[in-house]
C-alpha cells in the first residue's frame, strides 16, 4: 500500500537496478571489447555476425572467468577480506592477455568503484577504493561489482546475473552504435544472448579462481590489433 515503509528486499532491488543500469558512470561506452577491428576487417557487419563472437565471449571468457571472479569477489566482501580481494584481482588481472583488455576492465572497474561511493559504501568498498587509487590493486570491474553488491546487500545469484546482463548489455550498445544495428536488432541480440545467461551461471557456478580460463585468442589477436588501427573510435 501507497506509504508503507520500503522494505530491505524492495531497497535492493532499486540498488542492483541502479548499478547494473548502462546510465551507471563506468565509462564503458569508450571500449569496444575489440568489436571495433572485428568491423574495420569486416569481420562483423550485421547481427548475424555479431552473436556468435558475443555467444563465444560468453562461453569462453565472460562465463569461465569473469563471473566467477564476480562471485568470490563477492564471498571475499562478505567475509570482511581486503586482502582476498586483492589477491583476486591480481589474479584476473593475470588472465587478461592484452594491454587494451586489461585497460578496459580496470577503468570500468574503477569507475564503478568511485561511483558507487555516492551510495553509502562500506568501509571495506573505500578500503578498495584507496588501494586502488594507491595503485596496490588493479581495481578490475568484475572484482569491483562483486564487492559493491554486496555491500549493498545483495544476493550472491543476483549480483552474478546482474554483472553478466550489464556486460553483455555493454557489448550490444557498442554493436548497435558500432557494427551498426538497428535499435530492435540490437534488442533482438540482447535477448538472445540474455537467455544463455542462466546457464552460465549454472555450468560455472562451482568453478574456483584458480581454475578459471580465458580462451579466446582471435580476441586477444584482434585487441593487439587495434592498439594500431588507422583511426579508432574506442578505447579498446
Amino acid at each position: 500500500m501507497a506509504g508503507e515503509p520500503t522494505t530491505p528486499i524492495e531497497v535492493s532491488l532499486w540498488r542492483l537496478l541502479q548499478i547494473s543500469d548502462q546510465l551507471f558512470p563506468t565509462g564503458g561506452y569508450a571500449f569496444s571489447h575489440a568489436l571495433e577491428t572485428y568491423v574495420d576487417r569486416d569481420m562483423v557487419y550485421d547481427r548475424a555476425t555479431c552473436q556468435p563472437l558475443f555467444e563465444a565471449l560468453c562461453d569462453h571468457a565472460l562465463g569461465p572467468c569473469d563471473a566467477v571472479f564476480c562471485r568470490h569477489a563477492f564471498r571475499a566482501a562478505a567475509q570482511e577480506s581486503l586482502e582476498r580481494l586483492m589477491a583476486l584481482d591480481r589474479l584476473l588481472t593475470a588472465s587478461k592477455v592484452t594491454r587494451e583488455l586489461r585497460l578496459e576492465s580496470e577503468h570500468t572497474g574503477q569507475a564503478f568503484i568511485r561511483a558507487s561511493l555516492a551510495m553509502q559504501p562500506s568501509s571495506l568498498v573505500e578500503a578498495f577504493w584507496h588501494a586502488a587509487r594507491q595503485k596496490n590493486t588493479p581495481g578490475n570491474h568484475p572484482i569491483a561489482f562483486g564487492l559493491v553488491a554486496q555491500s549493498l546487500g545483495l544476493s550472491e545469484t543476483c549480483t552474478v546475473q546482474s554483472y553478466l546482463y550489464n556486460v553483455v548489455a555493454g557489448w550490444v550498445s557498442v554493436a548497435v552504435r558500432l557494427v551498426p544495428l538497428g535499435q530492435m536488432e540490437g534488442q533482438r541480440l540482447l535477448y538472445d544472448l540474455t537467455s544463455r545467461l542462466g546457464e552460465i551461471v549454472q555450468r560455472y557456478g562451482d568453478l574456483n579462481p584458480e581454475d578459471t580460463w580465458n580462451n579466446m585468442p582471435g580476441l586477444d589477436i584482434r585487441s593487439m590489433q587495434h592498439e594500431r588501427l588507422y583511426s579508432r573510435l574506442f578505447r579498446s
